[in-house]
């Protein structure tokens, strides 16, 4: 009896134990009363956009721009700013966003970032300074 019950429990203690772990773990968000905390655990890269007037990540699954000394999240649909990338995070109204990004929809900020990406071929330059990077390692 007593042989069944410890195996009871550890079965019981090991399905708590694993979990599965969210895949996108460089993102925390929890819900909290009133709002969404938003954790990002590495700078993301950033490309500018000149005829915009602002930066937006690269490389991210998450879209972040960079803009006037602060960060706007855009995530499910929501707009989140805080004053650094970590946060933390705000919720804001689209009508609050700054005029330089609130005049542009998400997927043509998407689109101009792609443009800009392939025009410069920021990914060769990225992979050599990885390489340089290595090098200097050993």
């Amino acid at each position: 009896m007593r042989k069944r019950i410890y195996l009871a429990a550890v079965i019981g203690c090991m399905a708590l134990v694993n979990q599965p772990v969210n895949a996108q773990n460089d993102l925390a968000m929890s819900n909290r009363r009133g709002g969404t905390s938003i954790v990002i655990s590495s700078r993301p890269d950033f490309i500018d956009l000149p005829d915009q007037g602002f930066s937006i990540s690269v490389g991210s699954p998450y879209d972040i721009i960079s803009y006037d000394n602060r960060y706007y999240l855009y995530q499910n649909g929501g707009w989140y700013y805080s004053s650094d990338y970590r946060g933390p995070w705000t919720y804001t109204k689209k009508s609050r966003l700054p005029d330089r990004i609130r005049q542009h929809r998400i997927e043509d900020i998407r689109r101009y970032r792609d443009v800009e990406y392939r025009k410069h071929d920021y990914r060769d330059n990225r992979n050599n300074m990885d390489r340089r990077r290595d090098d200097n390692r050993r």
